[in-house]
């Protein structure tokens, strides 16, 4: 049983990187769709794809010189336990270029944009 499609969104592109796969497929959601927005944005994937007919979310992802875009993912927010963040306390995490997803009242937003904007929010997850 999924509990958060979005936790599941991660995990599938997390383990799909470490087996090497090229594209894998999701249940939709706006929420996950919108996710991957954000990480084709930042260059995590290189597209995704809508299938309404399964429901489905179809990314391909994206690989430099066989070396993976995506090395780990740490979840904050779980369903059980939501992590909330003020601008001033937003971490900025592992690696330099990690990307932290935040939900804030404008939409998901990377850390960087939140900052910029002087949003907090739900801290979702960290991608590096």
């Amino acid at each position: 049983m999924i509990n958060s499609l979005s936790i599941d969104l991660l995990i599938r592109i997390k383990n799909a990187y470490k087996a090497g796969k090229k594209e894998i497929s999701t249940p939709l959601s706006k929420f996950c769709q919108n996710i991957c927005e954000i990480l084709k944005k930042h260059q995590y994937i290189t597209s995704y794809s809508v299938d309404k007919d399964n429901r489905l979310l179809i990314i391909n992802l994206k690989y430099t010189n066989q070396c993976p875009a995506v090395n780990d993912v740490k979840i904050f927010s779980k369903p059980g336990r939501r992590y909330y963040s003020k601008t001033s306390t937003i971490p900025w995490g592992k690696v330099n270029n990690s990307l932290i997803i935040i939900s804030t009242s404008s939409g998901l937003l990377s850390q960087r944009e939140a900052v910029k904007k002087n949003f907090g929010g739900e801290l979702i997850a960290e991608i590096y």
